[in-house]
């Protein structure tokens, strides 16, 4: 056997290798791009209450700036809706009419307005998306525009 014929003979036994390190990289991107494109759908779902919530802010600033007063609103829906929407109605729709503000439609995530003094409100908004118990909760107040407040990991 010529020194030609044991280099190609070498190689075919490591061609094996090679194919399970391609395998477990390509197995790698493809649970990674699963994962991502899972969560993604979740994070749609939840941006709604952060852009609701900047809504709820800019017309408590807009009524403070007409009346000189917030406007407190109990929680709507009664509890945060979970996986599925739900109409955006409770006792407290006086109070949303009062301030303008109410949502084009069904919602995924429960509001809230409570005014803490008479120069300060504070909104919330609470989602739970994923429908495992565990909120995800926003909030906003006069001089702090809305942000996250739950941890990362809950929808």
């Amino acid at each position: 056997m010529g020194d030609e014929a044991k280099e190609r003979h070498g190689w075919r036994r490591y061609r094996w290798v090679l194919a399970v390190v391609v395998l477990v990289l390509v197995g790698t991107f493809a649970k990674n791009a699963f994962v991502r494109f899972k969560n993604m759908a979740v994070y749609a779902k939840r941006s709604e209450g952060m852009e609701m919530l900047e809504q709820i802010h800019l017309s408590e600033l807009d009524y403070f700036e007409k009346h000189g007063a917030f406007v407190a609103v109990g929680p709507t829906p009664q509890r945060a809706p979970g996986r599925s929407q739900t109409d955006f109605e409770s006792e407290h729709m006086d109070g949303w009419k009062r301030l303008g503000w109410q949502p084009q439609s069904k919602v995924r995530c429960q509001y809230e307005v409570t005014v803490s003094t008479p120069a300060n409100f504070r909104a919330v908004a609470r989602c739970d998306v994923d429908g495992d118990g565990e909120l995800s909760v926003f909030v906003s107040a006069r001089e702090h525009p809305p942000k996250r407040v739950s941890p990362d990991n809950r929808y």
